[in-house]
């Protein structure tokens, strides 16, 4: 480790990795670049946000058996939204990064493919694209183009306010890759997998009282946030995240800034009325949630319309999940931190279990209340495709920069009454085989009273055995659908 003292300031900076050329001074936030004979001052670094994230500088953790310190990060913003990028010093001397977006987490690593192959172009990469490398297959999931929105401890580069990142990831199963075409059309090559949060040591993370005392200011600089445009209380986010949307007079709020800032004033708010309500709290699996967000959605197909509400719950340790209430029932759903292994036209197999397709439909936001880790619009649309066995459900969902995969599963009246301490959540009933099941007995339904017509004379006159026929034909189907869907269990 090399220590030196800062020359705008006199406080001491430390040099961890060997890697290392630049650092920011945590007294006066000076931007250093160290070269082979002196440290300078080059400006000053821009503030991060403290988010939510339990990760800080001087963390640690294992990969690959291999002890790592956190020993630097770069808060990466883009459209709509940001996450970090914690820069690792190995116990090897070697270096890497630790992801950490919305509560997922991924370690990568620089290397070199074992065979040379020729690397797409940043352009041609859009969300779902396969790319095969030293014989496994990857698919794209998220494609960014972002800046340095702030940057703390020590970097292997110099990342100031005018840099800007342009990757492409790609998941496996639980690998990870990355394609960084940062410094030209030849993209540097990291590679890794998911990684879990317990494999960091709890004593070195901030606890839940540090996250929420903390979130979503810039050191000193915020310290509440109240409605720019109505003067509303919105506190109950505990600035968890990067939007709020102002219950009391539907403007959508940014957090990230230096001050909270109306990016859009939403039209004149509807009246709604839900099962739960923000700021509401749960107890799930031994873990404290509080509910932030709530988004109202619907599927604006005109043959078969349908509606319903997603809850966003959050916990400091366990990240977010979300409870989904349809018309059918509730689900509870999380992102899943890793892929399935086979995918064609009509099943998926993801850890062990073959998931038979159910449909493919749209999920647009009609409105949104409350807090995300992401900014949320009226009007965006996701292209979903759901798929089953037994009561779970997987779930691919697909924007224009990002595809992701959740994983579902029904939630009693009474689980939901013992999470939330409410006794008349009782009464709610499970989601069971999803909210788009039963289509093809509807179908069915119609093609009976069809059937029933053009038969009507033959039906009059006792000749009964043609329209049993057609019944069944109509009606073992629906039956399947309904056994494989989990009505039948």
């Amino acid at each position: 480790m090399q220590q030196v003292l800062c020359p705008q300031c006199g406080a001491p900076v430390s040099f961890t990795s060997a890697a290392s050329v630049m650092a920011v001074c945590g007294a006066c936030r000076s931007t250093l670049l160290k070269d082979a004979a002196s440290v300078r001052r080059i400006g000053e670094a821009a503030e991060v946000l403290e988010d939510y994230s339990p990760i800080c500088l001087g963390a640690a953790g294992k990969y690959e058996s291999k002890r790592f310190d956190v020993v630097g990060r770069i808060q990466m913003r883009y459209d709509d939204g940001f996450w970090n990028e914690w820069y690792l010093w190995f116990e090897d001397g070697s270096d890497g990064w630790l992801s950490d977006a919305s509560g997922q987490y991924a370690v990568t690593r620089r290397r070199r493919a074992k065979t040379a192959r020729e690397m797409p172009a940043f352009d041609q990469i859009k969300p779902g694209f396969f790319f095969k490398l030293d014989g496994q297959n990857y698919v794209a999931s998220d494609i960014r183009t972002c800046a340095a929105g702030g940057t703390q401890g020590e970097l292997p580069f110099v990342a100031d306010g005018g840099w800007q990142a342009k990757v492409a990831d790609f998941r496996s199963l639980d690998a990870f890759l990355t394609l960084d075409y940062s410094d030209g059309p030849d993209p540097e090559l990291y590679i890794g997998r998911a990684f879990a949060l317990s494999d960091m040591q709890a004593a070195s993370l901030r606890n839940a009282d540090q996250v929420r005392e903390t979130a979503g200011r810039f050191r000193g600089q915020i310290k509440a946030l109240d409605c720019p445009n109505c003067g509303g209380s919105i506190s109950f986010v505990a600035a968890m995240a990067t939007q709020v949307v102002c219950p009391s007079c539907g403007s959508t709020v940014d957090c990230a800034g230096e001050k909270a800032e109306v990016i859009e004033k939403a039209r004149k708010l509807k009246s709604i009325k839900t099962t739960l309500a923000l700021g509401e709290t749960a107890s799930i699996d031994g873990a404290d949630y509080s509910l932030i967000g709530l988004m109202k959605c619907a599927d604006p197909d005109p043959e078969e319309p349908s509606q319903w509400i997603e809850y966003l719950m959050f916990n400091p340790a366990q990240g977010f999940l979300w409870l989904v209430e349809t018309d059918e029932g509730w689900e509870r759903v999380k992102v899943c931190d890793t892929w399935p292994s086979q995918v064609n036209a009509s099943t998926v197999r993801w850890q062990s279990r073959q998931y038979r397709k159910l449909y493919d439909y749209t999920s647009r936001v009609d409105l949104a209340l409350g807090a995300f880790n992401w900014r949320v619009k009226v009007g965006d649309s996701t292209q979903i495709t759901d798929y089953q066995t037994g009561n779970f459900k997987l779930t691919r969902e697909q924007g224009e920069a990002e595809l992701g995969w959740s994983a579902s599963s029904p939630v009693s009246g009474a689980q939901l009454a013992e999470w939330f301490k409410r006794p008349e959540l009782a009464a709610l009933k499970s989601s069971v085989g999803g909210g788009k099941s039963g289509a093809y007995a509807g179908w069915a339904w119609i093609a009976t009273i069809v059937l029933a017509f053009l038969n009507f004379d033959n039906i009059l006159e006792g000749r009964l055995l043609p329209s049993l026929i057609g019944l069944a034909f109509l009606w073992l189907p629906a039956k399947l659908a309904d056994k494989l869907s989990g009505r039948g269990e």
